[in-house]
């Protein structure tokens, strides 16, 4: 009878032993898993994803001049988008000029570039060594 018990013990363990690397198993599975699940863009994403030409650019100068009309215009343009009533992608001086439209006024930092010696100059560099 003592080695009935033994066995029995051992066969409790083993099957302990089982469920646990069972267990540590669906554990990783489920942590490899949670990243691919898809993360929603936000609205920003989105809309910063169809820019080009300065457009982000344009998003971010509009960003720090008008935070609370420009995160409302986001929303709505990242609403027509993910509908598919806006398919096109927007250039920088589309997004600027619908930022004028709604009466939302800024600048631009804006810089002329020229080819001097086979570098790209700003302007105003080239013209103030001229002058010297």
């Amino acid at each position: 009878m003592g080695d009935g018990g033994l066995k029995t013990m051992a066969e409790d363990a083993d099957l302990k032993l089982l469920e646990q690397r069972k267990l540590e198993e669906l554990r990783k599975r489920l942590k490899a898993a949670e990243p691919t699940a898809k993360k929603e863009k936000t609205d920003r994403e989105v809309v910063e994803a169809v820019l080009y030409d300065r457009g982000a650019e344009v998003l971010e100068a509009a960003y720090s001049f008008y935070p609370a009309e420009t995160d409302r215009l986001v929303r709505e343009l990242a609403g027509m988008i993910r509908t598919g009533r806006l398919k096109e992608k927007i250039g920088g001086g589309e997004l600027l000029s619908i930022f004028r439209q709604l009466g939302l006024r800024f600048r631009m930092k804006t810089s002329i570039k020229v080819m001097d010696q086979g570098k790209l100059v700003d302007l105003s560099e080239k013209l103030g060594k001229k002058e010297l």
